[in-house]
């Protein structure tokens, strides 16, 4: 396919309110000397990784006060360029320019504070045991000049400058792990914000809404329309489509470390056509595989979960059959995030009970091998954290849960090549490196592999949290087939999710939670409109 291009506005897409906090779409001048100039522009940047060629000669430009969105499968190069574009790698070609200013790699941390370029990533790094002053003022605290102690009243005074900024109120003496989600998102923007004159520079949003529920969505995209109206230019990596298509001006599609769409403005495409053009080809919409067929479902109850309650969940009910695939979804705090840890074992504050294979548990649960031994595998949802280890060969973290059976872990490896083997055809999972570190692979790879760990120990019953969480499009596919292709081989599959289309594509019931009250069955109706209606209902 021949890459598409648009061209490049030379004036800001937007202009704002010089004070942020009022919010006004009226235009106001940039700062002298910005006019015109890009906010990030990037050409010709390529990256290589001893003979491989990870980003090939690829051109990204971001115009003051636009949302600029980069797409593209794991392992497409997106992350190689954030990564050069915030210091962390060095070009092999190619030029960076900030407001018109030219930039060496590896890029240095002095230069994206002086030519205001932010990032806010993924786990937003922020320290749970600090207040939120401290997250938003650590490395810029400004010491006394006489005694050098830091002037904590100067300090919070500047934090709050950054907050109303984003029209937003936080209390700044909160230690930061007692926030939800969605204020944890503005403390992670406020400090990115903090020190720039509105109007200049860039923020880069590294998959920052991954871990965010639904519900706080709308407010975190308000927010970054706040800042791009000032004539800050935004750069999103997403692997959420429908939140390109909705919150983006333009598009740039990376394949295979090359721009195979630079620059496209989101009303020329559809979302199937943006799918197409990552993918290099159609992707099947609607339903993955035939709904389940009465006669295929085992008679017997492969999960029997019975008033099984934790800290918000309530009174959950179910029975799951072999050959089914079961959904529960929520919004809010309904307690979705606790299933899979008290079904799976990993928390003491529970009560209830849960059948699995015919064998009886009360909750909580003290012999997670029993679980095991029962025929329950659990999928975490934080595969990093919970289901692999970084540093460990991608072979032996596939291997691990039968090492125990078949013998130690450096002994007799035959079995556990054949095995990784079956996992890469299966998933078509690259690199088809058995000894390589699971932390070298990209997310996409790394979530099939975590899979295919928990698939290959032969479960009866396969609970799966968020398991297309921060994964592209074509891994997305593979890994609901591969759902539904083990409920067609007579397993219970449960997949807990707030992502409506996944549940749509593959489920055959869904239960949507909700918070102190009776939960709510879908049979008839598993569509995404359906599970939405019911969810915020």
């Amino acid at each position: 396919m021949r890459s598409r291009k648009a061209q490049v506005s030379r004036t800001p897409a937007r202009a704002g309110d010089d004070a942020w906090s009022r919010g006004s779409t009226g235009a106001a001048p940039l700062p002298k000397g910005s006019r015109g100039r890009e906010a990030v522009e990037i050409r010709g940047l390529t990256k290589r990784f001893g003979r491989a060629t990870v980003l090939s000669d690829v051109d990204l430009t971001v115009a003051p006060g636009e949302i600029h969105a980069l797409v593209g499968q794991n392992g497409s190069g997106k992350s190689t360029l954030i990564k050069i574009l915030s210091g962390v790698y060095t070009a092999d070609a190619g030029q960076i320019r900030v407001g018109g200013q030219a930039l060496s790699t590896p890029v240095r941390p002095a230069d994206l504070r002086e030519h205001n370029l932010a990032f806010v990533h993924q786990d937003l790094g922020l320290v749970d045991d600090l207040t939120v002053v401290e997250n938003v003022r650590v490395g810029q605290y400004r010491p006394g000049r006489v005694l050098r102690k830091i002037a904590w009243e100067q300090e919070r005074r500047l934090a709050e400058e950054s907050f109303a900024r984003l029209n937003a109120s936080i209390p700044m003496d909160a230690r930061m792990g007692s926030l939800p989600a969605g204020q944890r998102a503005v403390v992670a923007i406020a400090r990115a914000v903090q020190g720039r004159h509105p109007g200049t520079g860039c923020i880069v949003f590294d998959e920052s809404t991954q871990s965010l529920p639904r519900e706080t969505l709308p407010e975190f995209y308000d927010i970054l329309r706040t800042i791009a109206r000032s004539g800050t230019g935004i750069l999103i990596v997403s692997h959420r489509l429908d939140e390109v298509m909705s919150l983006a001006d333009r598009v740039t599609v990376l394949r295979d470390g090359k721009a195979v769409a630079e620059g496209v403005p989101v009303t020329d495409l559809s979302e199937a056509e943006l799918s197409r053009l990552i993918l290099g080809r159609e992707l099947a919409s609607g339903r993955i595989g035939a709904a389940v067929d009465p006669h295929a479902v085992k008679p017997e109850v492969a999960l029997d979960v019975t008033g099984v309650s934790g800290r918000t969940l309530r009174k959950l009910d179910l029975q799951v059959h072999g050959g089914e695939v079961i959904g529960i979804t929520g919004a809010g705090d309904c307690g979705l995030d606790e299933i899979a840890d008290i079904i799976g074992g990993n928390t003491r504050a529970c009560g209830g009970r849960l059948r699995v294979g015919g064998r009886e548990f009360a909750l909580p649960v003290t012999n997670r091998d029993a679980l095991h031994d029962a025929g329950l595998a659990v999928i975490p949802q934080n595969r990093m954290e919970d289901g692999l280890a970084a540093e460990v060969s991608a072979m032996a973290n596939v291997t691990l849960p039968r090492v125990t059976k078949r013998g130690r872990l450096f002994l007799g490896r035959g079995w556990q090549q054949r095995e990784f083997k079956a996992a890469v055809d299966s998933f078509g999972i690259r690199p088809a490196l058995p000894n390589a570190p699971v932390g070298s692979f990209s997310g996409g790879n790394q979530q099939k592999l975590l899979i295919s760990k928990w698939l290959l120990n032969a479960p009866q019953v396969l609970m799966a949290c968020e398991p297309t969480q921060a994964v592209d499009v074509g891994a997305r596919l593979d890994i609901l087939r591969a759902l539904r292709g083990a409920a067609n081989e007579g397993k219970a599959v449960v997949i807990c999710s707030i992502e409506v289309q996944d549940l749509a594509a593959v489920c055959d019931r869904v239960i949507v939670l909700r918070a102190g009250r009776d939960h709510l069955e879908l049979g008839d109706d598993v569509t995404a409109e359906a599970i939405t209606r019911a969810t915020y209902a």
